[in-house]
């Protein structure tokens, strides 16, 4: 679309010409509405960098379209970049910050209270968290979703639930707590009322109301205080679950006595885990960043060659005739490369501005209900970025010089403007 958008617009230009029209010599450029160089430009440069800003100045179109292109092409590099860092402080967050548990457990059905201190008992097993997870059909009018409630503790030292600035939730006794993105499916606000279908036991339909929004990266749960939980469902001290922290050293006795518990249904690592979503994020639409950033890379150094070389053809009369002046090389050079300084360097600022508003839009594109994305500032994603796109000039501008020095400067100024 862009390909075919730029060439019907000057395909209507072309064809807006009479044949007449389009076979006399081009008529001298008119620069008098283009303004004057201020004073102190014609005190303190020298001439060759006069030159570049009184072209500069005669076409601010063609500099602005150069500058947003770079700037466009660098921006979509800073959002990659910053998108891999939203992706690793993900994993940080959920298996540092959240999960600091060692391993979970997953119980054939709930078990009845007693469980969670034979668990403690067992030979390795420094602390035991209990969970109770009922699957649950969450339901808020016409919005609905295949969930689950989890039950936690009062205050969870193991698997906590967070929010706004990575600070502990405490679970309360009288409602109900959602994932950020749980809460953006439903439609629901702190206040509001959520119906519950449960879809285990005697699957009651309960309405409870919604007291504090999660900030959770990793699946879209709903949270109450364990105690509460299996109050509504009338199970008084039932867990399905545990995590648990362990003794290291007796990590395989410990693994292989649980897996001969018959009540228990699945054990899960969190080393394991952690490999997982890393595998998981790497994959599928996770693979599509790496795909994005060398898709940048290829349009920032394109639009930068692109612009040198059309900056060359157009000047190489006028390169020529610098030269047979007296310009050395390097002088007619700098003339021409100066030009794509100028436009580089105004390209970069724009180039982390559009890089920084476009994370957020990329980011809530890949965010799913199975994991999400935090918005991360990287200093060093925009320093990559900026690195990247001034060696994108450099070589450009390396390969145009080489050509220049190349010139033939009896057949530059024998072909007609």
């Amino acid at each position: 679309l862009a390909a075919s958008g730029g060439s019907l617009f000057v395909l209507r230009g072309v064809f807006g010409l009479t044949p007449a029209v389009a076979m006399r010599p081009p008529a001298p450029a008119d620069y008098s509405g283009t303004g004057q160089m201020a004073g102190w430009a014609r005190r303190w440069l020298d001439q060759p960098s006069r030159m570049i800003l009184r072209r500069i100045m005669r076409h601010p179109g063609r500099m602005a379209g150069s500058v947003i292109g770079i700037g466009a092409g660098m921006a979509l590099s800073v959002t990659t970049l910053m998108m891999m860092a939203g992706f690793e402080r993900a994993v940080d967050l959920t298996f540092d910050e959240i999960d600091r548990s060692d391993m979970s457990l997953t119980f054939v059905s709930p078990l009845a209270p007693g469980a969670e201190h034979a668990l403690a008992r067992q030979p390795g097993v420094l602390h035991v968290e209990p969970v109770r997870v009922v699957p649950a059909i969450l339901r808020n009018g016409l919005n609905t979703y295949n969930g689950a409630v989890e039950g936690r503790l009062e205050w969870p030292r193991l698997n906590r639930v967070i929010g706004a600035g990575v600070q502990p939730i405490g679970m309360r006794r009288e409602g109900i707590i959602l994932a950020e993105p749980l809460a953006a499916i439903l439609g629901l606000e702190v206040g509001d009322i959520l119906a519950v279908e449960v879809r285990e036991g005697r699957r009651p339909v309960l309405d409870i109301p919604v007291i504090g929004i999660a900030q959770t990266l990793l699946g879209a749960s709903a949270f109450m205080e364990i105690d509460a939980l299996n109050r509504v469902l009338k199970e008084p001290g039932r867990i399905s679950g545990a995590y648990l922290s362990i003794d290291d050293n007796q990590r395989d006795t410990l693994i292989s006595a649980i897996k001969s518990m018959p009540a228990v249904a699945g054990v899960a690592q969190k080393e394991d885990a952690r490999r997982a979503l890393v595998d998981l994020m790497n994959t599928g639409p996770g693979a599509t960043r790496y795909i994005m950033t060398v898709v940048a890379a290829i349009i920032v150094f394109g639009i930068v060659y692109n612009a040198a070389r059309i900056a060359m053809a157009e000047r190489m009369r006028e390169l020529a005739s610098l030269r047979v002046l007296g310009f050395t090389r390097d002088e007619a050079g700098f003339v021409l490369l100066g030009e794509l300084a100028v436009v580089t360097l105004a390209a970069i600022p724009i180039g982390l501005v559009l890089g920084y508003y476009m994370t957020f839009a990329m980011v809530a594109g890949f965010s799913t209900d199975i994991y999400q994305i935090p918005v991360v500032f990287s200093p060093q994603a925009c320093g990559v970025a900026i690195i990247a796109v001034v060696l994108a000039a450099l070589i450009s501008g390396w390969i145009v010089k080489r050509d220049m020095d190349r010139l033939d400067l009896v057949a530059a100024l024998n072909t007609r403007e």
